[in-house]
């Protein structure tokens, strides 16, 4: 799917794109391809952005700056320049890692080989120029500030080294989200279902119920309508480049959220070829037994396989990007439980180890149904037993008479089910 997206909210100088991103797939495999075609947004969710002032020694401001930065995997570049203040802001970036680089008459050349750039985000880079040649080059090497200043929201970001390395046993990035201050721990995985066909789990953070978060994936939303508290698609971990969290103080593209405001970045395409192959098994022999499993009964069977992997790499150089995963869940598992069957002598119609006495309908009040006798020894004879024919209760209802109280048996699928008829001496 591809959106065409407007123009930044601010931009000091005119932007220019030279690749772009579309996505489709579905929820075991997707594709995403990077394309050369002008893409522009307002919303910040899925991008992020660099900011700055570009000063000369003293202080005073530069305007008229070119500055431009290349994502290092891609060799997208986008450049603006600065404006009277010697502002500049290079909105709607992709997540990445970038050289930023400066250029200006009179001025020595400044870089900074890596300024990363995560989603939901804006990296400050102040610059001060020295006065000299443009052939003279100034290399500085720094980290973008720690403390953000420049929006209120409060998020958290985790990267896939997060999700493949943490020891979790869902094996999703929701698994993981505790991770984050002020987040409930995650919980309520189902094994699946139309309703939750990705095992999507719940949670909520600083107080909010478990249907506020928003969840988006790729900037396209992932709540479920059905079922508020689950998303209908869960990435697998080889496929996820980040995750944002904001958790208070949202801004206004985020207002869909009454919790959380989740952003799912996915990995693409670079000028390298890259992938990865997985698999997790799951069995019984490392299972606990149950608690009410009787004692000497080990787990019951259990072979859960997933699988997968990822590939990504380049079609054209420098304009023409591919990347694609595919992860498979196999399981085989008998079901355990606690249950009460019939005896041999209870299928007979003996009770007598029954401490519960067995009274016979046909006696007593048929109204109060006070005065019953207890059949003796609490064994119903045999004489008043009915055989049901299965085959011709199969066949369509079937009547019959006891005592003179007539009944009506029905087959439906594998079960029988037996009715007095109305008008009729109540069966007791």
């Amino acid at each position: 799917m591809s959106d065409a997206r407007n123009d930044p909210i601010e931009e000091c100088g005119e932007p220019s794109w030279q690749n772009g991103f579309v996505a489709f797939g579905d929820a075991c495999m997707l594709f995403a391809l990077t394309l050369g075609t002008a893409i522009h947004t307002n919303a910040q969710t899925l991008f992020g952005s660099i900011v700055g002032t570009v000063t000369d020694p003293t202080g005073a401001a530069v305007p008229g700056a070119t500055v431009q930065v290349t994502e290092l995997q891609t060799n997208t570049t986008r450049s603006a320049e600065t404006n009277e203040g010697g502002l500049y802001a290079l909105s709607t970036l992709p997540p990445g890692v970038y050289k930023l680089t400066v250029s200006k008459a009179a001025f020595g050349g400044y870089t900074n080989p890596r300024s990363e750039v995560a989603s939901n985000t804006i990296a400050r880079v102040d610059i001060e120029m020295k006065v000299g040649d443009v052939t003279e080059q100034i290399e500085v090497r720094t980290d973008n500030a720690l403390l953000q200043t420049d929006r209120a929201d409060v998020h958290t970001q985790r990267s896939a080294e997060t999700f493949q390395n943490a020891p979790q046993p869902t094996r999703t990035y929701q698994g993981v989200l505790n991770l984050v201050p002020g987040m409930v721990p995650p919980g309520g995985q189902l094994a699946g279902g139309t309703n939750n066909p990705s095992k999507s789990m719940q949670f909520a953070a600083n107080g909010t119920g478990t249907q506020g978060p928003d969840v988006r994936i790729e900037g396209v939303s992932a709540t479920n309508p059905w079922v508020q508290q689950y998303t209908t698609f869960v990435p697998s971990t080889e496929a996820i480049e980040s995750v944002n969290v904001g958790t208070n103080s949202p801004d206004g593209e985020q207002d869909l959220s009454g919790g959380p405001a989740v952003t799912v970045q996915l990995k693409s395409g670079t000028n390298q070829m890259h992938g990865s192959l997985y698999e997790q098994n799951v069995n019984n022999y490392t299972e606990a037994r149950n608690f009410f499993r009787p004692a000497g009964q080990a787990p019951p069977h259990l072979v859960d396989n997933t699988v997968g992997g990822t590939l990504g790499g380049h079609l054209i150089k420098d304009k023409l990007f591919y990347f694609g995963s595919y992860e498979g869940s196999f399981t085989r598992a008998s079901l355990a439980g606690i249950i009460s069957v019939s005896t041999p002598a209870m299928l007979k119609s003996d009770m007598s180890a029954s401490t519960k006495p067995i009274y016979d309908p046909a006696t007593g009040n048929p109204t109060t149904g006070i005065g019953k006798t207890q059949f003796a020894g609490n064994i119903i004879p045999a004489s008043r037993l009915v055989r049901l024919e299965w085959g011709t209760v199969a066949s369509g209802p079937t009547t019959y008479s006891v005592n003179g109280q007539q009944y009506v048996a029905v087959c439906a699928g594998s079960a029988l089910y037996v009715f007095g008829l109305p008008n009729m001496k109540a069966a007791k």
